[in-house]
């Protein structure tokens, strides 16, 4: 495993990673073909206490920081990229709990085994105040880890006298968890790469939430948390796990290349893969793309939670670099795994290699929201001092 900054909270969850890729490899091929992730990997996950890394010890977590919990998942990632965004997923649920009441957040993750998965799209929801909470129906559209999630989250639309409440010129918008048994999970996760996160869309009609289960989705605050969770605006959380797989699913690419090129013999040639001079130069040019990628998305992650630390503000500009880092490090890491897989040659094209799922599995991640080509222009409008034209930068 990559060598990474640990201490007495962090290190016993790095520790156990040996022991989890090898559960993690043994399913990865079953995990291709279902299009879900395997019972044995969540259940190996759930015993290595992973998705309880931000939880507080007293409720049986590991107190992560943001910035840890991205060099475990940028670790985990780099055994295998599914498992890696269903950790960030699912580990993650407690950044949007802890904008509920803490006797909801307690309910839902002081269960031994309370996870929750969910939708960042509003509009394929509404949601109704009602007497006691809200009314919500709807679509929760790829919903990574819906399949062994305990609670589903659902953003929505909030209506008033049947049509959308708007202020300010924005529709209202509310979120809300709810037990996932009362949602329909539905196959529609049919894709090329990332097949293993189960990303299905789970439809719901007229579930009741109670208020201490709900949030403002465009002013999420926790009203409970103190220090940097308290003060770093949940947008800043979020994002960067989803940027992290990324880069650990390019590590993976070229820890493979590495191994193939030492026994590959290329056609034509009486050398191996690393003794030809294409390779070293697409294998060095990735290895720095990959460096670059990484150390200005951690630069940037620090000095987030250096800022939350200590009390100070978040301005606009704030949010478009971080948005910057996590979508030029994603950009980075997707270029050096073309390197790796135009090194590698038709070895890179054969579905039983592991350049090949890195390749199919990065492209996909990185049309993500938040992650995809079209941040940037929203970062641009930021930066030029303009709106981002976007609820979302």
């Amino acid at each position: 495993m990559n060598l990474v900054p640990t201490n007495e909270r962090t290190r016993p969850y790095f520790d156990k990673l040996d022991a989890l890729a090898s559960v993690i490899r043994e399913n990865a091929d079953r995990a291709e073909r279902e299009a879900q992730m395997p019972r044995a990997i969540a259940d190996a996950l759930h015993e290595a206490g992973m998705f309880r890394i931000f939880l507080p010890r007293s409720m049986g977590g590991g107190e992560f920081t943001v910035p840890e919990s991205l060099r475990l998942v940028d670790e985990v990632a780099r055994i295998d990229a599914s498992v890696g965004w269903n950790l960030a997923i699912c580990s993650g649920g407690p950044l949007f709990g802890q904008c509920l009441s803490r006797q909801a957040f307690e309910k839902i993750y002081g269960a031994p085994r309370g996870v929750s998965a969910g939708s960042l799209n509003p509009m394929s929801s509404r949601a109704v105040q009602v007497e006691g909470g809200w009314r919500f129906s709807g679509r929760a559209t790829y919903a990574s880890g819906s399949g062994h999630a305990t609670y589903l989250m659902a953003a929505a639309v909030v209506l008033r006298d049947g049509a959308p409440h708007i202020v300010n010129g924005v529709p209202e918008l509310r979120a809300g968890l709810f037990p996932i048994q009362n949602a329909k999970i539905l196959n529609t996760w049919s894709t090329s790469g990332m097949r293993g996160t189960g990303s299905n869309d789970c439809v719901f009609e007229d579930v009741f939430v109670p208020n201490d289960f709900t949030f403002d989705w465009m002013n999420a605050k926790s009203t409970w948390k103190h220090g940097a969770f308290a003060n770093v605006p949940l947008p800043l959380q979020l994002g960067g796990g989803l940027a992290a797989v990324v880069i650990g699913t390019a590590r993976h690419a070229l820890d493979a290349l590495a191994e193939l090129a030492q026994v590959k013999v290329p056609v034509g040639t009486r050398g191996t893969l690393r003794e030809r001079a294409t390779a070293q130069i697409e294998f060095a040019q990735a290895q720095g793309l990959l460096r670059a990628a990484s150390a200005y998305f951690y630069q940037c992650h620090n000095e987030i939670w250096r800022k939350g630390e200590a009390g100070e503000s978040f301005n606009a500009q704030d949010h478009a670099y971080a948005r910057l880092a996590n979508v030029t490090a994603v950009k980075l890491a997707l270029q050096a795994i073309d390197l790796v897989a135009d090194a590698a040659g038709m070895n890179s094209a054969q579905a039983s290699s592991p350049i090949e799922r890195c390749w199919r599995d990065a492209h996909t991640a990185s049309q993500h929201v938040l992650l995809n080509t079209s941040r940037f222009e929203v970062i641009g409008r930021v930066l030029f001092g303009l709106d981002p034209g976007s609820p979302v930068i």
